[in-house]
């Protein structure tokens, strides 16, 4: 196939291929250059993510730690206000119910004595009754 080239055609595109060759190789350094810097800074920034990572997660611990300390705090609290409310409600409630066996025994007291009234109505009625019949006799005579 080179021997179908010209020779003053070769004399014109060698140098200019050589030069292009030149040229491309640079080219193909300096981009290898630029994607080491590049490789680098990804690397280094990888770094950075992974350091900042690390830290986040160190602050998170240290904050869910400190929130269930909270938390269990704060149940204790709970537990121990709603114990004291219900050992007092249930005095309270125990009050009340002695209260009520109180009101009980003096509604049985007031029963006894409507029934002692009743009874001595029926007594006092009988009494009218026999005045009564004792005037009765008594005009009679």
């Amino acid at each position: 196939m080179a021997e179908k080239i010209p020779g003053w055609l070769e004399r014109v595109l060698l140098p200019q291929l050589s030069e292009l060759k030149g040229d491309v190789n640079a080219l193909d350094a300096k981009m290898e250059g630029e994607f080491n810097t590049v490789h680098s800074e990804i690397k280094r920034l990888d770094q950075k993510i992974e350091g900042v990572d690390q830290r986040l997660g160190q602050r998170v611990d240290g904050l869910d730690q400190r929130l269930g300390q909270r938390i269990d705090s704060l149940d204790q609290k709970l537990t121990a206000r709603i114990d004291s409310l219900d050992a007092k409600l249930t005095q309270k409630i125990d009050g009340v119910e002695k209260g009520i066996d109180g009101v009980d025994k003096r509604i049985e007291g007031v029963d006894k004595r409507i029934d002692d009234l009743g009874q001595r109505m029926d007594v006092v009625q009988r009494l009218a009754t026999v005045e009564a019949k004792v005037q009765e006799l008594e005009s009679r005579r």
